[in-house]
């Protein structure tokens, strides 16, 4: 595991799209609190590495789009 600790990768997203990712989960934080109460510190750890990895996608960008359409539908009403 020592070696493996020691190499360098290259994740399949930019800079802007993991700020964006981050930018998402705050926005998220302050609306709800969290979007994710049933799941522990660690599984949200575990889920970003993934998905800086590329082994995953994104957890936010769901939970944040129906945030940003609700709030629309509220305001249209």
């Amino acid at each position: 595991m020592g070696n493996e600790l020691q190499r360098c990768f290259t994740t399949p997203h930019s800079y802007n799209a993991l700020e964006r990712e981050i930018e998402m989960a705050e926005a998220l934080i302050e609306n709800d609190g969290t979007a994710f109460p049933e799941n522990t510190f660690e599984d949200g750890y575990i889920a970003a590495l993934k998905f800086v990895q590329g082994r995953l996608g994104s957890n936010v960008r769901e939970e944040y789009e129906d945030m940003v359409n609700e709030r629309d539908s509220e305001e249209a009403a």
